[in-house]
This record gives C-alpha cells, structure tokens and sequence, in this order.
C-alpha cells in the first residue's frame, strides 16, 4: 500500500512533534525490529548510514508504518534525491520539503515506467 502525498505531507507535519515524545534508541532495540532495521538501512547511501538522526527516523517510521510503507517510502525518496542532484544529507531532505519544492518536483510528478520482464 502506497502512501500518498497529502498523507506524507500530513505525516511530515506531526512527526518532528511526536519524534521529541517517542525517541527510539536503535542501541537498545533487540530482536526481529533489529533485523528488519539492517534490512531498511541497507538502501541508504554510505555517506548518511552512520546520520543518528536519520537511524532514529527510520526507526520511528518501521514502528510506525512498518517494514513495507517504510521500504517503499525510502525508494522513493532516494530516487527524488538522485533526480534533483541534492548534494545534502538524506535526513534533511526527508525532514523539510523546501529542497523537494527548489527542485521542481510537484505532486503531480509521473511516476516511473513499469520495469520491463
């Protein structure tokens, strides 16, 4: 299930809020969450996988939403980084959509073709 753009936007919103009252620590996670967390970090570049504020929004969004919203989310984020050539840190560009707006991407962005067999 995607999630869509006015829900992101509504989301965005409300979690810098609710972040300060539920800060997860990754250290002290254990377990499954702790698999699936690894699996999520695994598609972050290199250059932001050590970024403690983006490790703990990750971990807010998979207690959140989940593994699959979560993964799908991060895709395509990360496609929108490469296509404006954002040169900043992955959790600024998640946290503030100013650097989504300055490079032209709107709402009504088309979505990628569908991969061919």
């Amino acid at each position: 299930m995607l999630v869509d753009d006015k829900t992101e936007k509504s989301y965005r919103k409300t979690t810098e809020s609710r972040m300060t009252d539920k800060i997860i620590a990754i250290e002290e996670e254990n377990g499954p969450f702790q698999t699936v967390f690894q699996r999520i970090m695994r598609l972050i570049p290199e250059r932001d996988k050590n970024d403690i504020k983006l490790q703990r929004l990750i971990a807010f969004r998979l207690k959140i939403d989940g593994e699959g919203p979560t993964h799908e989310y991060l895709i395509r984020k990360i496609k929108e980084v490469i296509h404006c050539g954002y040169t900043g840190g992955l959790y600024d560009f998640l946290k503030d959509d100013l650097e989504e707006k300055a490079c032209g991407l709107t709402e009504e962005t088309p979505p990628d073709p569908p991969e061919v067999a």
